[in-house]
């Protein structure tokens, strides 16, 4: 169950090893223990629908449940969490205040998604062995 209000909620991907060390560094920035870090794997698909979002989505990218049971993705989800700390969130009011650096930053982050399971790999991370969820038609 995601529990809305008590902690920022980060959902990852638990079988990519860039999205588990990415919360792992996210953990050593979260001095004040805002965040609660869960693969969506762990959460079942109706959990999901309640805020909007499924296996799919979840899979393609980071998915932060606000306080406010709002829901973010990608980039957007972790703008939210670095705006939660100083200096990272001075780095976000410049992404936001200048639109040029948000859009680098969701190529960025578009490419660095597509290209995990290598980029994994190429780390010696967990590689993303599951395969992705399977769409309805």
């Amino acid at each position: 169950m995601i529990e809305v209000g008590r902690k920022i909620q980060v959902l990852y991907d638990g079988d990519c090893g860039i999205c588990s060390r990415g919360c792992e560094i996210l953990a050593l920035i979260d001095k004040r223990n805002l965040f609660e870090y869960t693969p969506y794997q762990s959460h079942s698909e109706s959990d999901l629908k309640s805020f909007g979002t499924d296996y799919e989505k979840c899979f393609k990218k980071l998915v932060v449940i606000t306080l406010k049971g709002k829901t973010l993705y990608g980039a957007f989800g972790l703008n939210h969490l670095f705006w939660q700390y100083f200096p990272y969130n001075l780095l976000v009011f410049l992404i936001y205040a200048f639109p040029v650096f948000l859009v680098f930053e969701l190529i960025g982050y578009r490419i660095v998604a597509q290209n995990r399971a290598k980029i994994s790999a190429f780390f010696g991370l967990r590689a993303c062995a599951l395969p992705p969820p399977k769409t309805a038609d």
